[in-house]
């Protein structure tokens, strides 16, 4: 019997991290189908994982490349911009929030991929070391209650990830669908002038009048917003390091507290120059 991606796609645990160096647990899959890829690359499956793989393959082991430790996303949510980078990143839908509010982590949905570390631009999220045996913790999406708990995250995850992936495509094809029908719109125009030429003066007025309320109630907006944004950008990351300096003096070990003394210091001379300047 010949083995299928979907047969050793039901080995890999689910969290998509992309240790592996492919997109995701199916397309490593697909490529170990293949012969196109080491057994051992699975990060978050670790030793337990290459076993199988090795078994169900029939290849000879390999010590794991990497082996990722449990860990949870944590978000400082006093440091948080709401800015939804890491939102966009997390394929199980994991983290909860929007634009301009601050965002949390649903511990009991995360993985642990690490994969909304990266995209943070005020560096407020950690990963933090559980004693979790196999993640997520929610089991309630796998298909038999009498699986083994490894069996029952990675079908919880991949629910989750299946749910993601939907939602997208849904999201996708209706934003698809809009600018076809506006594009249909314009084209019935230009087919139709004579339709265009003939207007009433009462709806030309109705439109002006709407036109001046809604320039006269819309929110002023500087020019130059892209460097509005840089500036408060660089504030939250300033904010941010500010933080954690703060921590390394409270928890610190002594080099980290040296580190973070001269950090703190630089960082008042900063502040006390710019408000000599003023």
């Amino acid at each position: 019997m010949s083995i299928t991606a979907d047969n050793i796609n039901q080995l890999l645990p689910q969290t998509q991290c992309r240790e592996c160096g492919f997109s995701g647990c199916l397309p490593y899959a697909e490529a170990l189908a293949n012969n196109a890829a080491e057994l051992n690359l699975c990060a978050a499956g670790g030793k337990i994982v290459m076993l199988d793989l090795a078994n169900l393959l029939q290849r000879p082991t390999k010590q794991p490349e990497k082996i990722q430790p449990k860990t949870l996303a944590y978000i400082d949510e006093s440091v948080c911009i709401g800015c939804t980078a890491c939102i966009r990143a997390c394929p199980v839908d994991a983290i909860m929030g929007a634009s301009k509010f601050m965002h949390t982590v649903l511990t009991d949905e995360c993985t642990g991929c690490g994969l909304c570390v990266a995209p943070c631009p005020v560096d407020c999220i950690d990963l933090i070391d559980v004693k979790d045996e196999f993640l997520p913790r929610n089991h309630y999406l796998a298909s038999q209650p009498s699986l083994a708990p490894r069996s029952q995250a990675a079908e919880h995850a991949k629910a989750r990830y299946d749910n993601h992936t939907q939602r997208k495509q849904r999201e996708n094809d209706a934003r698809r669908a809009k600018l076809a029908q506006r594009e249909a719109a314009t084209k019935q125009e230009f087919a139709n002038p004579e339709q265009k030429n003939t207007f009433n003066p009462a709806d030309l007025i109705a439109q002006a009048m709407a036109k001046a309320q809604a320039q006269k109630n819309q929110r002023v907006v500087p020019n130059n917003r892209e460097d509005f944004q840089k500036i408060q950008i660089q504030k939250a990351q300033e904010k941010a390091l500010y933080s954690r300096n703060m921590n390394k003096m409270r928890y610190g070990n002594d080099e980290e507290k040296a580190q973070a003394l001269i950090w703190l210091r630089e960082y008042k001379a900063t502040q006390e120059a710019k408000l000599t300047k003023k």
